[in-house]
């Protein structure tokens, strides 16, 4: 499978990613479980590298929470819950976690404290180019094992770090010493086995016989827990509804018309951002003028653009923070310029432009063109990128659409050997429940050199972001809003859009609520 990049950075349970209906088997009196009964879920494009080391894609740890575990279990309800770990401490610069002393790979071989720091040194080796390294953990850590404690200190406090570090899918040592060896198969701790995998079409599991140590006291004994697993890759919203309605798959998220043909099956929201426009800053670019951004974005109706792209059922963004749960609750959106379309104008004259022939602004560098990649893997979202366009153009600006499905918007924008390609997205969305995680993709290094991916440079954004990670609790919280408000009053990138996307279920249910998309293989219940 060809490996992919992905820009959306669940960590905090991800791990980047509450719930109502269908909440436990406990709580679905009348409802009988299957025992050993197959479940076959749909996921929206292929996920490539399946080594949750070298991943940032939320596909691919959706796939891999079936076969690996986390050293602590995210609940939206209940927060922290022990997982591999059954204790743990923190500080702002010390955590530590206890482990379980029963846990085995799927091999029978033993999981350690050890296993668990072997894994966090692998990421933090910069040969191995883990992205993990910095997101999740700190490049100045120090990582030991002692019996079964593991300890990760670091010479300056660093926020979050127990719950960054405590949701990284951990691989089995024969992982580590061949990470290939897991790019289509599986080496964990997880109740499920990957054991066959067809690019572009589906991955196959089976259920292992001796797991013991899952949430809830899952086991592979459990009750409901399927003997085997099929994930199908489905990009079609519309294909996905129809499956679930024949009956040939379990669960599935759906979002859109769609969704009202789904109204009988059991469902359970999990809201994710659905809407970002990420503006390139580039040397030579017309964006990388914050004058020529504070344009577009005052042009721009955003509550009706959300409208657009959630086909009337998400609403607006209000920070970089979608997930439940986030570690920080705040909004930063009222320091992005207003609705102006007048404003726009003067903004764009008052940087020098002037409208000229067909009403197109230009300078002494040419007419004002924008290329705007989008994903067109939906009508809401081709729809919601011709409303921008059309909104920019009214402004008198020249835009080029460039559209295809998500994979190709992470590689003209996220990944391209061409950052002077693209002016603008709408489609490529950083996600994550932890504030800490945006500044490794939204400041340092411009790509190549580093993973600044739109060439950002907010000195101010980068100032008080650094501040903010010397802080903890309310204190770190308050520093990190700051820090996204300059972002914001820069006109960098803008986060339109959050949608509820639900997960329906069909003779089957979950424990707990999916957490950006994301649902624990343990959570699972095949019903007859």
């Amino acid at each position: 499978m060809k490996r992919r990049a992905s820009v959306l950075i669940p960590i905090a349970v991800t791990a980047s990613l509450a719930l109502t209906a269908c909440s436990g088997a406990s709580e679905s009196p009348g409802r009988k479980m299957a025992i050993d009964g197959t479940f076959t879920v749909a996921i929206d494009q292929d996920p490539g590298d399946l080594n949750p080391l070298l991943t940032t894609s939320v596909t691919t740890q959706t796939v891999g929470l079936y076969s690996y575990d986390t050293l602590l279990f995210q609940d939206p309800k209940t927060k922290v819950q022990p997982f591999l770990a059954e204790s743990w401490t923190e500080s702002p610069t010390k955590v530590t976690y206890t482990l379980r002393d029963d846990i085995t790979c799927a091999d029978g071989t033993a999981f350690t404290a050890q296993t668990a720091a072997d894994n966090l040194n692998w990421i933090l080796d910069p040969a191995n180019g883990s992205p993990r390294l910095e997101s999740v953990v700190p490049a100045n850590a120090k990582v030991t094992a002692k019996a079964n404690v593991l300890t990760v200190t670091t010479p300056t406090p660093r926020p979050f770090m127990l719950n960054d570090i405590g949701a990284q899918q951990l691989v089995c040592e024969g992982a580590l010493e061949n990470p290939r060896s897991v790019s289509s198969r599986s080496d964990g701790t997880g109740p499920f086995i990957i054991d066959d995998v067809v690019a572009g079409a589906s991955i196959k599991l089976t259920r292992r016989k001796d797991y013991i140590w899952g949430p809830h006291s899952t086991t592979s004994k459990t009750p409901g827990l399927p003997r085997a697993v099929t994930i199908r890759i489905v990009p079609s919203p519309s294909t996905r509804a129809n499956l679930l309605l024949a009956g040939d798959l379990n669960a599935a998220i759906v979002s859109g018309s769609d969704e009202d043909r789904l109204a009988r099956l059991d469902q359970q929201p999990s809201p994710a951002i659905s809407g970002m426009i990420v503006y390139n800053h580039f040397e030579g670019t017309p964006t990388a003028d914050a004058a020529v951004r504070t344009a577009l974005t005052q042009a721009t109706d955003l509550d009706a653009l959300t409208q657009v792209l959630t086909a009337g059922k998400g609403k607006r963004a209000t920070s970089l923070l979608t997930e439940e749960p986030s570690l920080c609750t705040y909004d930063t959106i009222g320091s992005l310029p207003a609705f102006d379309p007048g404003a726009a104008a003067q903004t764009l004259e008052a940087a020098g432009y002037t409208k000229g022939r067909g009403g197109v602004y230009a300078n002494s560098d040419g007419l004002l063109r924008i290329t705007l990649v989008y994903d067109n893997s939906t009508d809401t979202r081709s729809a919601a990128a011709e409303y921008l366009a059309g909104q920019w153009e009214d402004l008198g600006v020249q835009v080029k659409l460039d559209g295809g499905d998500e994979n190709y918007v992470i590689d003209r924008a996220f990944v391209t050997k061409d950052p002077s390609g693209w002016n603008a997205t709408l489609g490529l969305n950083l996600q994550s429940g932890t504030p800490a995680t945006f500044p490794k993709y939204l400041s340092g290094p411009a790509a190549p050199k580093g993973t600044n991916f739109a060439s950002i440079h907010n000195a101010q954004y980068e100032k008080l972001s650094v501040a903010a990670a010397k802080r903890s609790g309310e204190k770190a919280c308050d520093g990190w809003a700051a820090a996204e408000n300059a972002l914001f009053a820069e006109s960098d990138l803008i986060p339109v859009s959050v949608t509820p996307n639900k997960m329906y279920f069909s003779k089957s249910l979950a424990l707990y609520p999916p957490v950006g998309g994301l649902l624990p293989g343990s959570a699972i219940r095949v019903l007859q």
